[in-house]
């Protein structure tokens, strides 16, 4: 303002003034324009100088990043620019080489001072080589690389691999390098320990006549020999080179000529198949060699490499030598084959005599087994027959021997009954036995299958054997044959047979020879008890034939004992045994520890519930059975107990079943023999199976309409009441049954077995009805060949909707429970080709039908009453659990196996009730259900109260008075 007034003041006066006037006049302004100026320069002096400060700033924290970015590099980095003078270094060089950054910067390689590198192998200063690297790096515009060797911080030495590239500026120019140091030491140990190993093989096979060779086929198809390591002079009269034509490249026309030309298909045809498939292919081939025509053994591999490369592996040796021998072997062998064939052919002539009269026996004998005899009569037919048998079989003994010296017998598998097998064995030997007053005795494992597959007459010839040796070498005392099964695997099972006697016993340095052929323990022992000395080497061969075992262990004047060890198919796992016997209960009061033990074995095996009470102890109160094994002179536990006795008879020439005035039955023990134990209980029990008072109601199981039964039905049950209820109803109808517990078994055992029907609850672990009947009919849709099945399910569930849901899953029909005799037989007639008995009771139909009411029915109802009441109370107890825990599905399951067995038995109010709340408990009134539970309990534990007082109030009426 002041400067404007002055300029309007001067411009007024400018004339006015005088000139010394005008020139202050401009000199002021002059100085007051150059004072403005001054200060606008100063302003941008002092903002540029700002923006350098920034700029500064900026590049040294680029240059803090950068430096931390290389410290975070783990391995050296070195840069250097187009002199060769160190920019950057990273802390990874102070730590690995011992040269610090802070004062390398600035120097060439030349001038470092402080470092951990090691002089190269010709004394060259390693800081000489880095200079150099870093002038051929910019020189020549690429990669340089070297390896260096160098001491860590540790103190051991490590080789690193040194790379050195080239950096451009903008205008593409080198302005510098950048270098890594990379620790490659493991790598180096490795190459060095390969090659090493490659080095070894090379001395190894340098020395033997092998040669291990490694071809490789790339994308060219060219194949390349990768590794030869032997002797190929000594092999084929060529050296490495002759194979190779440029670098590795094979050719092999000079391998093919040094082939023998009978042979040299047979390798060409290897070769070319070795080309297209993997795996390992081996030849013997003929070869010309430095020192004649060699046999060759190939042993080669063929693999494919990640790279879709292929490799050959393999070795090649010289077995000419190995040839020779078994050339000579063979002709060896080949001798001894034909004089062995001779002495066969003698020993085969020399028997046929022999056996052409025993033929005529064994004929007669048959003929005599199709007249009419009794069952002990058939017995004892059937063990001459089998003794004939085994007579034939001994007189081959010595031809058996020459055929497994040559290696020709061959084992004849077939089902057999290993318990019936082993009574034959001991009747055979139980009359020589006898006549030196020496005890029999026999026992079985009562989980030892039905039948086995295996050779049962080798396997009765090897017992025969050893039994007849014991009884020969026993004066007193008893021979025992036991049967144990020591491995069971669901296919096969292990079994484990031992024959003991009390005789005479083996030194213990005479037993390593006995199972050496011509061989005994005593030369006195031939004079005395006779024998050739075969037996037990048959016995050893004829067991390792089966992939047995046979072990000896004897004690001189105790006795030995023989185990053998075989592993048998299981043929059939089911017991023939009659049906009347299962769940009958059997009291065992014997002396005898052992023949108790083999009695309970049996009896159980039969299906029997055995119960031992030794007679020193007294007899428990109440004790029920329905038959008392007894010795002969125990009069008093016969007259304690209601039940059938049979008297044990140890002594000798006894016999089984006769009846004496008493009308007790005898069973003779010496030796105990299952099939006599088996007939015996059938007859002891025969007045209680077959009464009078059955003659109309057991019609439908009589042995006509038994005849008929040529199929079996397969029932899927859960509940064990249940299971006993359906077997004895088709048992009536003239049906015999398998039966299991869930569906998943069930599906199973239809695909091992052909069944005529299956009948199938619906509610069932693993697998129920509706998913068992739906993976049924898939697999018949994949089986062309096989038929439908029919699928009939059984269920308590009576809800609308049940039968659809039935045929949905692929059920033929359907039956309610309780089922009737009369519905069920209509239901085998529908769905069966064959017709069933049409003599089955009849029942009155009406509300609730009475499946107990036919005659004969009593003493089953009160089993089956029994046995609910005893499953009864773990069903209510799983019930409270699905209570406490909101488990609508346990619930519905537990209520209807305990509805399925409780409506045997009573149809009122509880039964109505408890289907209602079932249906519920799977729909979705669910909760609303288990809330009810609780109050339901209570009225099915007063029905099932009073079913235990009526079982209480039969049992007194039945209890005999005192």
């Amino acid at each position: 303002m002041t400067l404007a007034l002055f300029l309007s003041d001067t411009a007024a006066g400018w004339f006015d003034a005088s000139p010394l006037s005008m020139a202050v006049v401009v000199l002021a302004v002059l100085l007051s324009l150059t004072a403005l100026l001054a200060l606008a320069v100063l302003r941008m002096v002092f903002m540029q100088r700002q923006k350098l400060a920034e700029a500064e700033q900026t590049l040294q924290q680029q240059a803090a990043l950068a430096q931390a970015q290389l410290d975070a590099v783990p391995f050296p980095v070195l840069i250097k620019d187009a002199s060769g003078t160190y920019r950057a270094l990273n802390n990874a060089c102070l730590q690995r080489l011992g040269v610090d950054p802070s004062q390398a910067v600035g120097q060439t390689s030349l001038e470092l001072t402080e470092h951990r590198w090691l002089a190269l192998a010709d004394g060259t200063p390693v800081t000489q080589r880095l200079q150099q690297l870093g002038m051929d790096a910019l020189r020549e515009d690429k990669v340089q690389r070297c390896e260096l060797d160098y001491v860590s911080h540790d103190g051991r030495q490590r080789t690193g691999l040194f790379l050195e590239a080239p950096t451009h500026a903008p205008d593409g120019s080198a302005n510098g390098t950048i270098g890594v140091l990379l620790d490659i030491t493991e790598y180096r140990q490795i190459e060095l320990s390969a090659r090493a190993t490659e080095q070894s093989l090379r001395d190894i096979t340098q020395r033997i006549p092998v040669v291990v060779f490694a071809v490789r086929r790339g994308h060219d198809r060219q194949q390349r020999l990768a590794f030869m390591a032997g002797n190929l002079h000594a092999l084929f009269g060529l050296s490495p080179s002759d194979l190779l034509e440029q670098d590795d490249v094979l050719r092999d026309w000079p391998f093919h000529d040094r082939i023998h030309p009978e042979d040299a298909p047979a390798l060409r045809r290897l070769l070319q198949r070795a080309t297209r498939h993997r795996g390992t292919a081996t030849l013997d081939f003929r070869a010309y060699g430095a020192e004649g025509l060699r046999w060759i053994h190939l042993v080669m591999g063929t693999r494919r490499l990640p790279d879709h490369k292929v490799e050959w592996i393999g070795y090649v040796i010289d077995t000419t030598s190995i040839n020779a021998h078994n050339q000579t072997l063979l002709a060896a062998r080949d001798a001894a084959e034909r004089a062995s064939k001779a002495k066969a052919d003698f020993l085969a002539t020399m028997s046929h005599e022999i056996r052409t009269p025993m033929n005529g026996v064994i004929g007669m004998l048959e003929l005599l087994g199709h007249t009419s005899l009794d069952q002990e009569q058939r017995e004892l037919v059937h063990a001459v027959e089998d003794s004939a048998g085994v007579l034939l079989q001994v007189l081959n003994d010595v031809l058996d021997f020459s055929k497994l010296e040559a290696g020709n017998v061959r084992l004849d598998d077939a089902p057999f009954d290993l318990r019936t097998l082993i009574d034959n064995v001991a009747g055979m030997m139980a009359g020589s036995a006898h006549k030196k007053s020496l005890q029999i005795d026999v026992g079985a494992d009562a989980t030892l299958a039905g039948k086995l597959l295996g050779d049962s007459v080798r396997i009765r010839q090897i017992l025969l054997n050893l039994l007849n040796n014991a009884v020969k070498f026993t004066e007193h005392g008893s021979v025992s044959v036991g049967l144990r099964v020591i491995g069971d695997d669901g296919h096969v099972q292990r079994v484990r047979i031992s024959v003991t006697d009390t005789g005479i016993g083996i030194a213990a340095d005479k037993q390593a020879n006995l199972f050496t052929p011509f061989s005994q323990a005593e030369s006195w022992t031939t004079r005395r008890y006779g024998g050739t000395g075969l037996g037990l080497a048959i016995c050893r061969h004829l067991v390792q034939l089966m992939g047995g075992s046979i072990d000896l262990s004897s004690r001189l004047g105790e006795g030995t004992k023989v185990t053998l060890e075989l592993r048998l198919g299981i043929a059939q796992r089911e017991i023939e045994r009659a049906p009347e016997l299962a769940g009958r209960h059997a009291i065992v009061r014997l002396a005898s520890i052992g023949t108790a033990n083999a009695l309970t074995a049996h009896l159980t095996t039969l299906g029997l519930t055995v119960e031992q009470i030794p007679p020193a102890q007294p007899m428990r109160r109440g004790a029920a059975a329905n038959l008392l094994f007894i010795d002969a002179g125990d009069q008093e536990s016969a007259a304690m107990i209601a039940a059938q006795a049979i008297l044990i008879d140890t002594h000798a020439n006894g016999s089984s079943g006769a009846r004496d005035h008493d009308e007790r039955i005898w069973l003779h023990a010496n030796p105990l023999k299952w099939q006599a134990v088996a007939r015996v209980c059938a007859q002891a029990l025969q007045p209680l199976a077959q009464p009078s008072r059955h003659a109309n109601a057991s019609a439908a199981a009589t042995p006509a309409a038994m005849s008929q039964a040529h199929g079996r039905i397969l029932v899927a049950e859960d509940h064990p009441i249940s299971q006993s209820l359906i077997r004895r109803q088709l048992d009536l109808l003239g049906w015999s049954c398998d039966v299991v517990g869930d569906g998943r078994a069930a599906f199973d055992a239809l695909r091992q077995h052909d069944y005529a029907m299956l009948l199938t609850d619906c509610q069932m672990p693993l697998m129920n009805g509706y998913e068992l009947a739906t993976a049924w009919r898939q697999h018949e849709a994949q089986s062309s060949k096989r038929a439908r099945l029919p699928v009939i399910a059984m269920t308590a569930n009576v809800l609308d909707g049940e039968v659809e849901r039935c045929r949905d899953a692929g059920m033929d029909d359907y039956l309610s429970k309780p089922m009737q005799l009369r519905q069920l037989e209509e239901k085998l007639r529908t769905w069966t080709p064959r017709a069933v008995s049409t003599h089955a009771p009849e029942t009155k139909a009406g509300f609730f039908e009475d499946v107990f009411a036919e005659p004969g029915m009593e003493d089953l109802r009160a089993e089956m009453l029994q046995a609910m009441l005893r499953t009864s109370e773990p069903d209510l107890q799983k019930l409270e659990q699905a209570i406490a825990q909101d488990d609508s599905a346990l619930a519905q399951r537990t209520l209807h196996r305990m509805l399925g067995a409780l409506q045997l038995f009573t149809n009122g109010a509880v039964m109505a009730e408890g289907r209602e709340l079932m249906a519920a408990l799977g729909g979705a009134d669910a909760d609303r259900a288990l809330r009810q539970l609780p109050g339901y309990l209570e009225n099915l534990r007063s029905v099932l109260d009073d079913l235990e007082r009526q079982t209480h109030r039969a049992d007194n009426s039945l209890s005999p008075l005192e």
